[in-house]
């Protein structure tokens, strides 16, 4: 292991070890309500708490639930988002997904588990990594160019080719069944190929076609492979998978709950869940794991890449910078340690560990022949020009440079000699260009001397020509995918030009430094409880007491008016309840999920009938702070 390896390893375990801590701090009525949400909705939102009965089974009264969603809000374990019209919803941050996910392994269903018998078949290996892949397009798109129609559409040639450039497939994701328009134009695995572009912020959606984002891309190229797999990671998680909770909780659960690398897991699937198996495979595709199955049928799951390291990925745009600098060092390391090898044929072998970078470069002078666990390029007359031509102004290395820094060995003689001459005509030619352009632009510069003077001397008002395009730079490409994992769980629609625009829900989410909304919903509780006490006798919740069977009756009423817990004691026994229904007048009844104070769990609850003969004393149970 590296020192850069080990150093990661030791930040993602000082995370998770934070996370942990702050759960851990939480209230012991906290845990149990963000469990229960947890469990219900995943990071799906959600519109109201649980309903009484669900709490009664985590032994809480619905005040309790309610004070403890509050405190949660303030300590920002639930955010909330309004719609479009005003209704507030509520949410699980992502943030907290990972760490729920571990704590609460226990009381949620295990879809992934570790499997003693062996895998009878793979039914689909891992293809080599998406990173590459990306790298592979956007090389492409910069040499190309892709331009949008009439209609905002890219054209059909060049759909054509996009789909046929990567070793991904439409069969790698067609089961996802991801909604988006002009499905009968855009292959699957075509859109996700460019919304990952988009995402990732590598390419822009323009008026007339897309646009490299130059400054990103840089800092993109500069990553280690497994930095570029997190970022890939994060958005194939938020973006692609389906929505349902069970869903999440699945997703989740295979990264976190199966640590091992090149271990199989079993994938629990009784009830034969089309959309598990599709998010296998699309894992499969992107090169993050491989999927098998045992001699009884069942999925089994390894990944092929640390899931710890996937999973590392709630960083902000200013730490992802403070890591380009800081490992600016280390990369130019293993730029030096990993080689390319250039055969005489003006072949180009290229192993698994040759960084980023490095591949960045042979996508401008190499095709790229065969894509697998040992790739190889071919060094092309065509793509050296095109690379020349294409710098834009910016530093590069000469193709010869370049493979002499980076090639084991020498390179043959004839390789070099005909890199070399490619060059030599590639600078020939552009110095030509220049010099017809320079000529060019002197003649025109003479011809608008003569108008402009011809002007001045007629007095005639003169205007300079306009230097600002105005051509509808608000236009959007008209694809849009349904996205599985929203900030508040909704299936807002997005553009693949990567805007946000026309979602079905506008989502204002009011995260800030923990004080506005979130913080107020906990501190007017307290002051309206304050008030509540007021209007009923303080013997209520302080003393136990015996009470006349009418003013239990109005005691009862008033714990399921309030939804606070009812204590009754009947000899030594103490009763704690969670009053549900009063049935009756003079003989009545009560209604209620019970617990006791010890003897069993805090969570075990019963649902029983009671009569006010039944206890001796009684009195209001408030939750605690109030």
């Amino acid at each position: 292991m590296s020192d850069f390896e080990f150093d990661m390893e030791q930040e993602i375990q000082s995370r998770q070890e934070a996370a942990l801590e702050s759960w851990f701090a939480l209230g012991s009525a906290e845990q149990r309500v963000l469990r229960a949400l947890f469990h219900k909705h995943a990071g799906q939102s959600f519109s109201s708490l649980l309903p009484p009965e669900v709490w009664a089974k985590e032994g809480l009264s619905g005040a309790e639930a309610k004070l403890a969603f509050a405190m949660l809000r303030r300590k920002r374990w639930i955010s909330s988002a309004n719609k479009g019209w005003g209704e507030c919803i509520y949410y699980i941050p992502p943030s907290h997904l990972s760490v729920l996910t571990l704590v609460c392994a226990d009381h949620l269903e295990r879809v992934v588990e570790a499997m003693s018998e062996p895998v009878t078949r793979v039914i689909l290996e891992g293809k080599p990594h998406v990173a590459a892949e990306l790298l592979h397009l956007i090389a492409w798109i910069e040499r190309e160019g892709l331009p949008l129609t009439s209609k905002g559409t890219i054209h059909k040639r060049s759909v054509e080719k996009l789909s046929t450039l990567t070793i991904l497939s439409p069969a790698d994701f067609e089961d996802l069944n991801l909604s988006y328009e002009h499905a009968d134009v855009y292959p699957v695995h075509v859109v996700i190929l460019l919304d990952l572009l988009l995402c990732l912020h590598l390419l822009q959606k323009m008026d007339k076609g897309f646009r490299i984002t130059q400054e990103r891309l840089q800092q993109w190229i500069r990553l280690s492979w497994s930095e570029m797999h997190r970022e890939i990671f994060q958005v194939c998680m938020d973006r692609y998978g389906a929505s349902e909770p069970m869903m999440q909780h699945f997703r989740y659960q295979l990264v976190l709950l199966t640590p091992g690398l090149n271990e199989w897991y079993r994938i629990r699937n009784e009830q034969d869940h089309p959309k598990i198996k599709s998010w296998l495979m699309a894992l499969a595709g992107w090169g993050f794991g491989e999927v098998g199955e045992t001699a009884d049928g069942a999925l089994a799951f390894r990944w092929l890449m640390n899931p710890a390291e996937l999973m590392d990925i709630h960083r902000s745009a200013r730490s992802v910078e403070a890591d380009v600098v800081r490992h600016h060092t280390q990369v130019e390391v293993e730029e030096a340690s990993a080689r390319v090898y250039v055969q005489p044929d003006f072949e180009v072998m290229v192993p698994p560990d040759v960084s980023p970078a490095v591949c960045w470069g042979l996508e401008h002078y190499c095709e790229r022949m065969i894509r697998d666990q040992m790739s190889i390029y071919r060094l092309c007359k065509e793509r050296v020009e095109k690379a020349e031509s294409i710098a834009g102004g910016q530093e590069r290395q000469s193709a010869v440079q370049f493979l002499e820094k980076y090639s084991h060995g020498s390179l043959p003689e004839h390789v070099m000699a005909a890199l070399k001459d490619w060059t030599r005509d590639c600078e020939i030619q552009t110095m030509k260009q220049t010099q017809k352009q320079t000529k060019t632009q002197t003649q025109t510069r003479k011809q608008d001397t003569v108008e402009l003077a011809g002007k001045v001397a007629s007095n005639s008002p003169h205007k300079s020509p306009s230097l600002v395009d105005n051509s509808g730079a608000q236009g959007l490409l008209q694809g849009r995918i349904q996205t599985g994992m929203t900030a508040g769980g909704n299936d807002v629609a997005f553009h693949v030009g990567g805007a946000w625009h026309e979602g079905v829900e506008v989502l204002q989410d009011d995260v800030g430094d923990g004080v506005g909304e979130d913080r107020r919903a906990y501190v007017k509780e307290a002051p309206a409880w304050s008030m509540k006490k007021e209007d009923i006798p303080e013997t209520w919740h302080r003393e136990w007491r015996k009470y006349h069977a009418s003013t239990a009756r109005q005691i009862a009423i008033q714990a399921i008016e309030w939804q606070v817990k009812l204590g009754v004691r009947k000899g030594d026994d103490t009763f704690v309840l969670i009053p549900h229904h009063v049935q009756g007048y003079e003989r009545w009844t009560l209604e209620a999920w019970c617990l006791l104070d010890s003897g069993e769990s805090i969570g075990t609850t019963e649902w029983r009938t009671f009569t006010p003969e039944g206890w001796d004393a009684m009195r209001l149970i408030l939750p605690d702070h109030v």
